[in-house]
């Protein structure tokens, strides 16, 4: 082989070196190499676990926020409907007593406008007695038994219907 220009004892001593190279990059550096790789790859598993739980959390609490509004807006609904037919039976209360209140203060003008009429009646029919009797006194010229002058007016008003006129 020396003709071919290779020398056998430096060819072996080189694989001898080339050998003893690997083996100790094998054993310093591929393997904490390779470990460490190994480590990363678990770290960056992990975090990605980490990351979907953080989002199904996530996902959970927007459900749990969103079903917490959705009863709060259901609620404040409910007051506000309660609220409202609460306003419109307290306004019917009050309408209905205001109604009741009118009738009562109608029917107390009524009554008093009824007294009143009668009150006027009996005046009016008290003075028409007393003209009557004055002037049948004049027209006579004297004293007319009072007794049945008065039993004839009463009578004759006791005749009288309500338009005033006499009954026949």
């Amino acid at each position: 082989m020396e003709k071919l220009g290779i020398n056998l004892s430096l060819l072996v001593s080189q694989l001898v070196n080339f050998t003893l190279l690997a083996v100790l990059l094998y054993l310093l550096l591929y393997k904490p190499v390779l470990n460490m790789l190994n480590q990363r790859r678990e770290r960056i598993a992990r975090s990605m676990a980490d990351v979907d739980a953080a989002r199904e959390s996530a996902a959970s609490a927007q459900r749990e926020y969103d079903r917490r509004i959705a009863e709060a807006q259901r609620k404040g609904q409910e007051i506000i409907a309660q609220a409202a037919q609460s306003g419109e039976q307290v306004g019917s209360e009050i309408k209905a007593e205001a109604q009741r209140e009118a009738e009562a203060i109608r029917q107390k003008a009524r009554e008093e406008a009824a007294e009143e009429k009668t009150r006027m009646l009996a005046d009016v029919q008290g003075q028409i007695a007393s003209l009557s009797m004055l002037a049948t006194e004049r027209v006579l010229g004297q004293v007319v038994d009072e007794r049945t002058q008065r039993q004839l007016i009463d009578q004759f008003l006791a005749d009288l219907d309500s338009s005033g006129k006499v009954k026949p």
